[in-house]
């Protein structure tokens, strides 16, 4: 349920907050074609992968294509990659360990290293999207190893994914809030300055 509460949350971002252009559309598209092709999924040799895991990792290759330091953003999200596969089979190993709920433990780690990773937004994303849908695939391609056969892309997986999209989006909300209160603290200051 967190996937499409948050997926309509986000489209509702991009189409009412976003200025109009391509990226708009584009991230719009985007996320109802996800939306739309959640329930669906192909197999490819024996392994059960859902439409939307392919739909975001051909999205995710277009826009870090379009970040500047494409080897850089690789890197990060191979570190990424190697954190969420890390806590994904941490969980399976010893699942009493963790002491809060899956989905958040996960979001508030991986969140935290991709704001450290990264400084602005929309590489943010990027770097997420792509090291959680390749550590999901490598992560289920190690238990497959071990004779496990889990669907690459399940619904666990999307809620935790877009968990951490929204940590991010309200972590760069609140940061965009915070340095126009800043501004605006300033003025006031200078105003009150110049008036004495």
């Amino acid at each position: 349920m967190l996937f499409f509460w948050f997926s309509w949350i986000f489209w509702i971002l991009v189409t009412f907050f976003m200025n109009r252009g391509k990226l708009r559309t584009y991230l719009a598209y985007w996320i109802l074609l996800s939306i739309i092709v959640s329930p669906f999924y192909v197999v490819i040799g024996q392994y059960f992968v859902h439409l939307t895991v392919i739909i975001l990792l051909l999205g995710t290759m277009v826009l870090i294509a379009k970040q500047p330091r494409i080897p850089y953003y690789l890197f990060a999200s191979f570190t990424v990659t190697i954190g969420y596969t890390a806590l994904l089979l941490w969980e399976k190993i010893s699942p009493i360990w963790l002491i809060i709920p899956r989905t958040l433990l996960i979001a508030v780690i991986i969140g935290c290293l991709v704001s450290i990773l990264s400084s602005y937004f929309h590489s943010r994303i990027s770097i997420c999207l792509f090291g959680f849908l390749s550590g999901e695939i490598i992560y289920s391609l190690i238990l497959y190893s071990y004779g496990f056969q889990e669907e690459i892309g399940e619904m666990q997986f999307l809620d935790t994914l877009l968990s951490t999209l929204l940590l991010l989006t309200i972590i760069d909300i609140l940061y965009k809030g915070k340095t126009k209160l800043s501004r605006y603290v300033a003025k006031l200051q200078t105003k009150f300055e110049v008036a004495k």
